[in-house]
């Protein structure tokens, strides 16, 4: 009899140890639960900040015939002017609104001056050269992007990225020289190319300032960007005359230019690298010189010798390897430890 009870207090106890357990097990599993979930979400977030990117891409590409045919008629100043112009007011539409702070206009005016001359040069550039040209070496800007993201966010820099500018250096070298062997190298063409290289360094610049700022509300932030844009736009046609007065058929290709290219796109840039970081976003613009070869080919009849092309193809080789380092790290969640602690019994509780 006294076995019987023993036996039955040693039950007992073992029962109260495994129903304190097994609320410890269900919250060990509850925990796994969150970790997956919370990967399940941010590689969500991430596909999906990719995709906007991507598209957002796409319509930059397409930009290049549009701003081409624009050049034939109009400066770039005027082009410029009118272009950030239709972004502000429609950005400040939907933003006025919101609250707007300090740190807005600093962010909002040092993002807006990296934009401005990225734009500027560009567009000075393209009057000289062709819109997969000014494409491609825009495009360079994915390999400045580590550059300035050292000097400004303090991040790392790796041994693909030298070799990535190495790489593009030669497809740009390729994609400098004549198309044919008896043609020279003109001097508007090393101009146009050279103006397009400065442009590229102020995207870099203002690819990585966005990535600084993006803690602010994205609405208020790109409306200051483009206000600053248009100012300086307006302040630089002052020096020269410029007749900024519109026709109807320059009306429409500007509206589009400042709503959809501008004021849409930027808005999806600063919301989509929340989630993603500076560099992973210079990867995807890569493919914005191929939308612009793609249109140009198609829109301008714009023919590429097999030297641009093997050109081309290295400046993507090239922009690929600066990119390619950050990719084989993954971010590191907490893990559960697999070691269970000791329960306490009741008595010595």
């Amino acid at each position: 009899m006294k076995e019987r009870i023993l036996r039955g207090e040693a039950e007992e106890k073992d029962s109260d140890k495994l129903n304190d357990t097994l609320p410890f097990l269900g919250n060990r599993r509850s925990f796994h639960y969150t970790i997956n979930m919370t990967k399940n979400m941010k590689r969500t977030s991430l596909i999906v900040a990719d995709l906007a990117l991507l598209g957002t891409t796409a319509i930059w590409g397409g930009t290049f015939v549009v701003m081409k045919q624009l050049t034939v008629e109009m400066t770039p100043v005027k082009i410029l002017f009118w272009r950030f112009l239709f972004a502000t007011l429609c950005l400040f539409f939907f933003s006025y609104r919101q609250k707007w702070g300090e740190n807005i206009f600093r962010a909002g005016g040092i993002l807006g001056i990296t934009l401005f001359g990225g734009y500027f040069f560009q567009t000075w550039g393209l009057v000289y050269t062709t819109p997969a040209h000014s494409a491609f070496i825009t495009g360079l800007s994915a390999i400045l992007v580590p550059f300035f993201a050292v000097l400004i966010l303090k991040s790392k820099t790796n041994l693909f990225t030298f070799l990535g500018v190495g790489v593009a250096l030669g497809g740009l070298t390729l994609l400098t020289l004549p198309t044919l062997p008896t043609q020279t190298i003109s001097s508007n063409a090393w101009k146009g190319d050279f103006l397009t290289l400065l442009g590229a360094g102020s995207y870099a610049l203002q690819i990585v300032f966005v990535e600084k700022f993006r803690e602010n509300d994205a609405l208020p932030l790109v409306t200051m960007e483009m206000a600053t844009a248009s100012v300086l736009s307006g302040c630089l046609g002052r020096f020269a005359p410029h007749n900024f007065t519109l026709t109807w058929q320059e009306f429409v290709p500007l509206l589009f230019l400042g709503v959809v290219a501008t004021a849409l796109t930027f808005t999806v840039q600063k919301l989509a690298q929340k989630h993603t970081s500076a560099t992973h976003a210079g990867l995807i613009f890569i493919t914005e010189p191929v939308f612009a070869a793609l249109f140009s080919y198609f829109f301008w009849q714009e023919r590429f010798s097999s030297l641009t092309l093997i050109g081309c193809c290295l400046i993507g080789t090239g922009i690929c390897f600066s990119q390619i380092a950050p990719f084989t790290l993954e971010v590191q969640f907490p893990q559960p430890s697999d070691r269970i602690p000791t329960l306490l019994n009741k008595g010595d509780r």
